[in-house]
């Protein structure tokens, strides 16, 4: 008996030191409207109206969409930095900060926070170009979430792919 308590208590260790990496969702790959980003198997695609590309898990959010660049064509808009200001400001979040991408990434971002039937969200929004197209992507948790989230939505981020 004091051997089966004992082998027990040794693959209970051993669970404990190498379980948290071995239960953790695996990656998963989703592509929609130009974009292509690598999150976890927690994540699900749905369809909805508002954007075209959605992808949700039990914490986090993922939004998608995509302008063409002749859009902007003899408007103020030239490049990244002035698309994502003019983003920022039609949705009433004109203060934000917007942070340049690191290690050789080439995106912009920012952080705000919304509020949903009374619920405060944080969001991650992030802007990047193709050859065609302006691409906007919004990473969103509840926002008593949001800092311990950046870390991981910088991570998210740097695997995201646009045409």
């Amino acid at each position: 008996m004091k051997k089966y308590f004992i082998g027990l208590v040794i693959i209970l260790t051993i669970f404990s030191l190498v379980g948290c990496d071995f239960f953790a969702p695996k990656e998963k790959e989703f592509s929609g409207a130009g974009m292509t980003i690598m999150l976890d198997e927690s994540f699900t695609q749905e369809e909805t109206v508002i954007v075209p590309f959605y992808l949700e898990s039990f914490n986090h959010i993922f939004m998608g969409s995509r302008e063409e660049k002749i859009l902007f064509v003899g408007t103020e808009i030239e490049n990244l930095q002035q698309y994502i200001e003019a983003v920022l400001e039609y949705n009433g979040n004109s203060s934000a900060e917007v942070n340049e991408s690191k290690d050789g990434y080439d995106y912009l971002y920012a952080y705000y926070t919304s509020v949903v039937d009374d619920i405060e969200y944080g969001y991650m929004m992030v802007c990047m170009e193709g050859e065609d197209h302006y691409y906007i992507m919004n990473f969103g948790c509840l926002n008593n979430k949001l800092e311990n989230s950046k870390e991981q939505y910088i991570e998210w981020t740097n695997t995201i792919t646009v045409e």
